[in-house]
């Protein structure tokens, strides 16, 4: 009957807690799913991977195996932007677009009379210039006037990416090239054709005065990934001299691609080591909505966990209910982890278990101590 009366007393936020709650433990079993999944296909890969070296002739037919191959990129025709007197030998080449632009702020503020309860709001806004890559839509805006930008950029933002990459004899399909994300910008002392084109630091600036753009105006950053002759080391499926993913019994598609030269062994190892950051990341986002939920029902918790004896201790002071309310989100969020680990990483569950099992086992044992005292 108190737990209800409780419920109805705080029926919004306990709702939100039991949402939270329930998001928290989703993304805390379909993380731990896809860990263990991935974990186990990167094994599965490292046992059937062979090593080739692209630049011999094959011996046997490897057509359909996942390899692992190191060496340098080899780019069939360059990345052109004419107009700008670029040409690079890349995977990929970026062209950033930025607009000199109108931009709004606002600052509310509230007067309010302690005596009379009357509260009046009023807005001040703010209008300044700036570099933005998106279009600011300025008919929005509360002060129109003299605050107009362009309807859409000039020039649009794009990427290119090489048709043909090689590594030795073999060809990178599109899902490596795609991995191709760190960017270095790119510098030339080769100017534009076009006079009206001028360059400062590295940008290409359509505009009259470099250092007093008008609305409208726009500039350039060009930026490329995985430049000719650098070292590259990939693992993928090689099927007609093409790299492509390789799929794992369990559904997983395999394709690592490292800069520089390393062993298939460390190639699995940075892998690993990736996963598990990533891993760990969704784990504390689950974490986190989990400990909200039972933050926003520690009211019902607290009546309930106090009506058994063992628990009781674990039960959140509505005063200070900070502490519990951490012990249990971790308890449950490992006790998740744990499932999902000890049919296949036995030592990884149990370690995961009793860790999810301490903070009962500790009030099972101080309520064991205060009986006996008693």
């Amino acid at each position: 009957m108190a737990l209800l009366e409780a419920f109805r007393s705080n029926w919004l936020i306990a709702t939100f807690g039991c949402i939270l709650f329930t998001g928290g433990l989703c993304v805390l079993s379909w993380n731990e799913g896809r860990a263990v999944h991935t974990i186990l296909s990167l094994d599965e890969a490292l046992d059937d991977a062979i090593s080739l070296d692209p630049n011999e002739e094959l011996e046997y037919n490897y057509n359909g195996r996942i390899v692992h191959m190191t060496g340098s990129i080899v780019i069939g025709e360059p990345l052109t932007e004419p107009d700008y007197n670029i040409q690079v030998l890349a995977v990929k080449l970026k062209r950033r677009v930025q607009m000199f632009q109108w931009v709004e702020e606002s600052m509310e503020h509230n007067y309010g009379e302690s005596v009379a309860s009357v509260q009046t709001e009023s807005r001040t806004y703010y209008y300044y210039t700036e570099w933005r890559d998106k279009l600011i839509d300025s008919r929005n805006f509360y002060i129109r006037t003299g605050h107009q930008n362009p309807d859409r950029f000039p020039i649009e933002s794009q990427t290119q990416v090489a048709d043909a990459v090689f590594i030795g004899k073999y060809e990178l399909g599109n899902e490596i090239k795609n991995k191709f994300t760190n960017y270095v910008e790119l510098t030339s002392d080769t100017r534009p054709d076009d006079p009206t084109i001028k360059m400062h630091l590295g940008l290409y600036y359509h505009t009259n005065d470099v250092f007093n753009p008008e609305i409208g105006d726009i500039r350039l950053l060009f930026s490329f990934a995985g430049m000719e002759g650098e070292m590259y080391t990939v693992v993928g499926k090689l099927m007609n001299n093409k790299v492509l993913p390789y799929r794992t019994s369990r559904g997983v598609d395999i394709l690592l691609v490292y800069n520089g030269e390393l062993g298939l062994a460390e190639v699995f190892k940075r892998e690993h080591h990736a996963q598990r950051l990533t891993t760990w990341g969704y784990r504390f986002m689950g974490w986190v909505l989990v400990f909200f939920g039972v933050t926003c029902t520690s009211k019902l918790l607290h009546i309930m966990l106090s009506r058994i004896a063992f628990l009781a201790v674990l039960a959140p002071d509505p005063q200070f209910p900070v502490g519990a309310n951490i012990m249990l989100s971790l308890s449950l969020a490992l006790i998740i982890a744990s499932i999902a680990w000890i049919l296949h990483r036995p030592m990884i569950g149990a370690s995961l278990l009793f860790a999810a099992a301490s903070p009962f086992l500790w009030c099972a044992r101080s309520m064991s101590n205060y009986q006996r005292v008693n």
